[in-house]
C-alpha cells in the first residue's frame, strides 16, 4: 500500500518538501443513528500510519495533526479514485 505524498511546510523561514508514505490506512463512516451501540460506530473512526525519510522535527504537535489530516484526505481521495476506476 505503500503510496507516497508530498507535503509542503515551512522549515527556517523556507518552503520544504516532506514525503510521506502510507504505510497502514482504516476508515470507516459512522451512521449518526441514535441506536449506535458506540462512538465508533457513530462517529466513525479513522487511522492512518505514515512514514517519513525527511526530517519533520521542526513540525509543532499541531502541524502533525493538520499534516495527519491533509494525508487521510488525500489518501481518502486517491482510494475513492481507484475503487471509481476498478
Amino acid at each position: 500500500m505503500a503510496r507516497t505524498y508530498e507535503y509542503w511546510s515551512i522549515k527556517n523561514g523556507e518552503d520544504v518538501a516532506i514525503n510521506l508514505s502510507v504505510v497502514s490506512f482504516s476508515l470507516s463512516k459512522g451512521n449518526f443513528s441514535c441506536r449506535a451501540a458506540d462512538p465508533e460506530e457513530y462517529f466513525g473512526h479513522c487511522e492512518i500510519e505514515w512514514e517519513s525519510k525527511d526530517d519533520t522535527g521542526h513540525l509543532s504537535d499541531f502541524d502533525i495533526a493538520q499534516m495527519e489530516e491533509w494525508l487521510v484526505n488525500e489518501h481518502s481521495e486517491y482510494l475513492a479514485d481507484q475503487a471509481y476506476y476498478d
